[in-house]
């Protein structure tokens, strides 16, 4: 297990802009500033950045999970959002800091629950494939939102 904080440089969403669905959208320099955390699934040999938000709110909603909760003394409604996950393997667009950016109880966390978080993840991502090949993205609240509509190439769909 190795628990990545890192940060998405700027030419990434320069270079995507035609994304949708996307955190911040028309403002990079935000974009490019949000803590992502990195979960390499190596089942289907993608890099995944799934973002730290400061509101996520609850984790689990109405229709299903969309999230881990990863509160911090400050924000008490943070926590990593699956619906904004990324994929990126091109390491190039990838910083990655000398220390951590996150308040150590957050990053504890974020270790403690890596392979909560991990699985949570591949049942999110496996619920979004069905529903993609299924042609009900639109239809399901859970995946409505998500960015990974971006990467039906790198999911082999």
């Amino acid at each position: 297990m190795n628990v990545v904080c890192c940060f998405i440089k700027e030419q990434f969403f320069a270079d995507h802009k035609n994304y949708i669905k996307m955190l911040d959208p028309d403002n990079i320099t935000k974009q490019a500033h949000r803590t992502y955390l990195c979960l390499k699934i190596t089942a289907d040999s993608n890099d995944y950045y799934i973002p730290l938000r400061n509101n996520l709110g609850a984790d689990v909603r109405p229709y299903g999970r969309i999230g881990h909760s990863v509160p911090s003394r400050s924000r008490s409604d943070a926590g990593l959002d699956f619906r904004y996950a990324l994929i990126i393997n091109d390491s190039s667009y990838i910083e990655i800091p000398e220390t951590p950016k996150i308040p150590n109880a957050q990053l504890n966390r974020i270790t403690n629950d890596y392979y909560k978080i991990e699985h949570e993840f591949k049942v999110y991502l496996n619920g979004f494939r069905k529903a993609l090949r299924k042609g009900r993205i639109q239809l399901e609240a859970l995946y409505r939102e998500s960015s990974l509509i971006n990467f039906a190439n790198e999911l082999s769909l």
